[in-house]
């Protein structure tokens, strides 16, 4: 797991936990943004230890389509 809480951005705290359960097949990130000055948008990159490409992301419990397997990119 990692965690970090309270990360000064430019857009305010930011607070972010990634748990890798590689072994069930997926990585769960949690992420907090500011609403002081919120971001646009927010991409997030999650490295398979294993170079798996995504095969779904979910936000907020509802299916997202908004990701890129080949850059591991999340959007």
């Amino acid at each position: 797991m990692i965690s970090v809480k309270n990360a000064p951005t430019y857009f305010g705290a930011a607070t972010f936990e990634i748990v890798s359960s590689v072994d069930r097949g997926t990585i769960t990130a949690t992420i907090e943004m500011p609403f002081r000055t919120a971001p646009q948008r927010v991409l997030v990159r999650l490295r398979h230890p294993e170079h798996r490409p995504i095969q779904s992301v979910t936000v907020n419990g509802q299916a997202w389509n908004d990701f890129r397997p080949d850059k591991e990119l999340i959007e």
